[in-house]
């Protein structure tokens, strides 16, 4: 009677984590996540991630979840920064429980990170917001530019009015003057024929 051999049961590795083991990142993450070669165990209690900041505090909350070879922790909000220590414990596929640990540091944010730099970006002067050229100068400018009145008559439509008063001025002078000398001329007759008359009667 021959004997049926059957491979051994392999345990499911710790692939990858976010953040990544022995990494530095900018501000504390909301949640942590490990991946696995093979999927895990989703029982209750089965699965445990501990999150401890560098004075031994857990900052993990709530129950971690899993999904298919991935499992999620998510992290208090408050969290500092400094080194975290990661201690997790999962039970793979064939039952058999696996642990280890890693570490990853979080440093402050700094100015021009993350949404700072965004906005940074978004407050450079788009191609419609450059200033006006000389082309795009207002008419006034242009007029004052120049030093011309504007077309379409200006000074020059009074220009016939004068030319006429001036006209009727010498005229109406002319008028006058020749009005004048006739008087006078008349007075000088009359004064001469008045005193042929005297001279006449005497």
């Amino acid at each position: 009677m021959l004997g049926i051999s059957t491979p051994a049961a392999a345990h499911d590795d710790f692939v990858s984590s976010y953040p990544q083991a022995d990494t530095t990142i900018k501000g504390s993450p909301d949640e942590i996540t490990l991946s696995f070669s093979g999927a895990l165990t989703d029982m209750e209690d089965a699965s445990v991630i501990e999150v401890l900041d560098q004075q031994g505090a857990n900052v993990a909350i709530d129950a971690p979840g899993i999904s298919g070879t991935s499992i999620t922790q998510h992290l208090t909000p408050e969290a500092a920064t400094g080194v975290f220590t990661v201690r997790w414990k999962v039970v793979s596929a064939d039952g058999h429980p696996v642990s280890g640990e890693y570490t990853y540091t979080v440093e402050p944010m700094t100015i021009g990170s993350g949404a700072d730099t965004t906005e940074g970006v978004s407050a450079s002067p788009s191609p419609s917001e450059e200033p006006p050229t000389e082309a795009s100068a207002s008419p006034t400018e242009t007029t004052k530019e120049y030093g011309g009145a504007p077309s379409g008559g200006g000074a020059f439509e009074f220009l016939p009015a004068l030319v006429l008063s001036a006209l009727a001025i010498i005229l109406g002078g002319g008028v006058f003057g020749v009005l004048l000398m006739g008087r006078q001329r008349r007075q000088r007759d009359r004064g001469a024929k008045a005193a042929k008359d005297a001279r006449d009667d005497a």
